[in-house]
Formats: structure tokens, C-alpha cells, sequence
């Protein structure tokens, strides 16, 4: 039986297609601090400001795992204002959300080496899209952090779980890229780093799944998920391409 034609591939964006850099977490997280004691005009002791982030990031890994989305910048800062017993207006809390969603572009990720001329080349050749699940950065300005690296235009589709509403493992964020890239789960294949959520997601659909260890080696032992391949750079993504797929 001919093996089917690739028409798609998707990639997830942190750890696949960017790295993050070292974060001061905090540096940030005392002016995140210093924000909510300006606008509430009141002072937070800092093991009580640091309390109420854990618990918002244990809420926010909760859902991430169990329902399968991701909480947006806005739904975080309610958590640890309530946290804190503290009110604040709803302008002011624009401000900080905004500061909030923006503060990687301080420290930008940066795009894998070669990353244009790889994603220009593919480009050429198949439909490329991203399925990522976010955090308090949203899909906003990894848009903008893509348009400013040059490669937004080499992508058919964008799919982020902010705008989306659902979160890998799901397999909703995956169906619908490929229904915008009119193709079926056997003719395409799925990059990223995790295996609970890029490599389960995608062969939970049919497709190919190919785990990239060049930024995150991922060993999560919570799942027994295997990739159909595993790459630590995109020399090697041809080669494993021309094996599984007829080529026209």
C-alpha cells in the first residue's frame, strides 16, 4: 500500500521552534508586586505576594493538565488578587495585564539556529502551522515576536490556546489546524517537545508525532506515549520526511 503525500506540518513554539531565555523571576515578580501595591495603594508582604503566585501557578497547572486549557493573564492576576483580599479597578488592571503579557519582549526567546532558512525551505514544500498552548504570554505577542524574526509569512495557520480555548493534549487544537490546512491527520506531522501534550495530542488525531530534544529533552514519566521519531536538530527532519511519506 503507497504511503499518503505529506501536505502539513505543525510545530508547538516554545521549546520547538523557540527557546526562552533565563528569566529573573524575581526581579519580576517584585514588579508585578510593586504594580499591585501602586494601584491598590496598599503593602504586600512579600512571603504573602509569594504565596499567592504559587497558588496561581498550582491552579494554573491544574487545568492545564486536567481540563485541558490554559488561564489567560487576566484570569492569573484575579487568583492572586484574591489571594491577597485585594481589590484594584478594572483600568488599572488593564495596565497590568498589559505589562504583564508584554514583559517577554525584555527578554525575547530566540528562533532555532537557521530557523528562517529552515522554515522558508519547508515552507516551499508543505502548509506550516503552530499549535501552542500559552501562559501569560499570549498568542498576541508571540505573533509579534514571529513578524519581528520574518518568518509569520511561511505559516498557513496559527493556533494558540488562548484564542483557541483548549490546550494540547486536546485533540480540538489539532483538527482544527488541519481543517484550515485542508488536509487529514495521515498527511501531516506534529513537532514539539512534550510528550503529555504534543506527541499524545497528535497521535491521539493519527498523525505523525516527532519529539525535538535541541532546546527540552522531556522525560515525563506520568505518560508511556512514544514519538514516532525523535530529533535534536532539523538536519535530520528530511531524511525522516522522504522515509514515511510519498512525495509528488
Amino acid at each position: 500500500m503507497m504511503n499518503p503525500s505529506l501536505k502539513a506540518i505543525t510545530f508547538d513554539f516554545w521549546s520547538t521552534l523557540y527557546r526562552g531565555q533565563p528569566t529573573n523571576r524575581h526581579k519580576r515578580a517584585q514588579k508585578l508586586k510593586a504594580e499591585i501595591e501602586q494601584y491598590s495603594q496598599q503593602n504586600i508582604a512579600f512571603d504573602d505576594f509569594e504565596q499567592a503566585t504559587q497558588t496561581a501557578k498550582t491552579i494554573w497547572g491544574q487545568i492545564w493538565q486536567d481540563e485541558h486549557r490554559t488561564l489567560k493573564a487576566q484570569q492569573w492576576l484575579e487568583i492572586v488578587l484574591t489571594e491577597l483580599s485585594i481589590s484594584i479597578a478594572a483600568a488599572d488592571k488593564i495596565n497590568i495585564i498589559y505589562n504583564m503579557e508584554n514583559a517577554i519582549l525584555a527578554n525575547r526567546p530566540y528562533l532555532v539556529e537557521n530557523g528562517v532558512q529552515i522554515l522558508a525551505d519547508l515552507s516551499a514544500r508543505y502548509k506550516l502551522a503552530i499549535i501552542s498552548d500559552t501562559g501569560t504570554t499570549p498568542g498576541r505577542v508571540l505573533r509579534q515576536i514571529m513578524t519581528d524574526d520574518k518568518i509569520l509569512p511561511y505559516f498557513s495557520h496559527l493556533t494558540f490556546s488562548d484564542e483557541f480555548g483548549y490546550s494540547k493534549p486536546h485533540r480540538k487544537p489539532f483538527l482544527a489546524t488541519l481543517k484550515q490546512l485542508e488536509c487529514q491527520p495521515n498527511q501531516a506531522v506534529h513537532i514539539g517537545d512534550l510528550l503529555r501534550t504534543d506527541i499524545q495530542g497528535a497521535k491521539n488525531i493519527g498523525m505523525r508525532a516527532i519529539q525535538y530534544t535541541g532546546f527540552n529533552e522531556d522525560t515525563d514519566n506520568k505518560t508511556d506515549v512514544i514519538p514516532d521519531a525523535v530529533i535534536s536538530s532539523y538536519d535530520s527532519l528530511n531524511p525522516l520526511l522522504m522515509q514515511w511519506f510519498t512525495h509528488t
